[in-house]
């Protein structure tokens, strides 16, 4: 079967995310642009299960037809008949997304390659001579929001979301099946009881990320609920709990927390009881207090607290840096110093926990002044038994697929000063 699925604002951490939960190879990637992945997989997906397990994806649909790039005829025809099928009672609701370059005419600004306009139009009178009362959604940007999409139901009998992915010469014509829970996502984010704006906090979509990034299939096909529940995972800088909770309801049952601070560490047992109280069962999942242990510990002591090669997955996000005005570089420099030492002193210990091929997912710094300053990965790693992993080998596509020269991610937006690096290191 053919899947779409429509990419967050870093694609190469949507696609790499994607590729390790399918445990994907590069010849399924039928198409891919900065917006959109097309995917060939045998088996059906769960989609709506799928979507709150992965951070980066906007959308999930199923590719219904291929059209030709010039067939616009064949395209109205496959709307129609797409919208038809439904079979609803009641008002029906349809609207369309089209991801592909546009066209430049005039004054008149881009267009799409087709007339969405007079499609919408023919749908909805055709629809109406068969009695079918229907409201053609539409937005003021170029495509329709997981919001709009959502509020409007088309992911339901009673709507339905047309989707074209513009790959050239082919068209890919599908429909949606599931988006991003917004509004989960915020109130887990907004809404917990403990936050420490001051220190940061790791949002839940990035967090859903470095867990699956972390995590070696082992050979299974896909990453399952039974693979999950077998799995140990810690976050050594636990923060607000972030990654605890988000890995409680993607459905790893044995978590290990701590934190220098104990503040961090009581932030996390009450944002831990905040989700068990109020998505548990959106996720189905019944979560015991039991699945998570806590406690307060500085990095360097860790194996005082941990078992020897205990752990298989390590997911953390470290001190990343103090807050500061300054931004010359000098200053620079003397927290990347202490970074670094710090970041040493903790390989060292995640060394020590970690089972043998067991990975790391982690965040290390990147700061963005007149130059761009990245940390030494030989001043952090050592003579550590660990290596960069290469999120996406083999896959080619270098003008969308972006990765430092060291096989890593940079995640941020224009005007941060401190970006993200995205760091998976397997224990050899």
């Amino acid at each position: 079967m053919k899947y779409f699925f429509i990419l967050g604002k870093n694609p190469t951490l949507s696609l790499a995310e994607i590729a390790v939960v399918l445990n994907l190879k590069p010849e399924q990637i039928l198409f891919l642009s900065e917006k959109a992945a097309v995917i060939e997989i045998s088996a059906e997906l769960d989609a709506k299960n799928l979507i709150k397990k992965v951070g980066g994806t906007i959308k999930i649909g199923v590719i219904n037809d291929q059209l030709s790039m010039t067939n616009f005829q064949s395209m109205a025809n496959f709307l129609m008949a797409n919208i038809k099928n439904n079979n609803t009672s009641g008002k029906f609701n349809f609207g369309f997304s089209y991801y592909g370059p546009y066209q430049t005419y005039g004054r008149t600004g881009k267009h799409k390659k087709f007339d969405e306009k007079k499609i919408g139009m023919e749908i909805k009178s055709e629809l109406k001579e068969q009695g079918i009362n229907s409201r053609w959604v539409t937005s003021k940007e170029e495509v329709l929001s997981s919001v709009v999409v959502e509020q409007n139901k088309l992911t339901t009998e009673q709507g339905k979301e047309i989707v074209i992915i513009d790959g050239g010469q082919q068209q890919y014509a599908g429909h949606t099946i599931a988006v991003q829970p917004f509004k989960d996502l915020s109130k887990r984010d907004y809404g917990r009881p403990g936050r420490d704006d001051f220190s940061g906090m790791l949002p839940p979509k990035l967090a859903q990320i470095l867990i699956n990034l972390a995590v070696n299939t082992d050979g299974h096909r896909f990453i399952t609920d039974e693979h999950r529940s077998r799995i140990i995972l810690l976050d050594p800088f636990c923060g607000s709990g972030t990654i605890l909770t988000e890995a409680a309801l993607m459905g790893y049952q044995k978590l290990i927390g701590c934190d220098a601070s104990q503040k961090a560490v009581e932030d996390t047992r009450k944002n831990f009881q905040f989700t068990i109280s109020n998505f548990q069962s959106i996720f189905n999942k019944s979560i015991s207090n039991d699945a998570v242990k806590l406690f307060q510990c500085k990095v360097e002591n860790l194996n005082q607290k941990v078992k020897l090669n205990s752990v298989n997955v390590i997911v953390t996000e470290p001190y990343l840096g103090p807050s500061r005005k300054k931004n010359d570089k000098e200053t620079i420099k003397k927290i990347i110093k202490e970074l670094e030492e710090l970041y040493y002193q903790a390989i060292k210990q995640f060394e020590k926990a970690l089972k043998n091929n067991g990975r790391v997912a982690m965040i290390w710094p990147v700061f963005k002044a007149r130059d761009t300053v990245f940390l030494s990965a030989k001043n952090i790693l050592g003579n550590s038994n660990f290596k960069i992993v290469n999120p996406l080998p083999n896959f080619g596509k270098e003008n969308i697929i972006k990765l430092t020269n060291r096989n890593t991610i940079v995640y941020g937006r224009e005007g941060q000063r401190v970006w993200r690096e995205v760091i998976i290191l397997e224990k050899r």
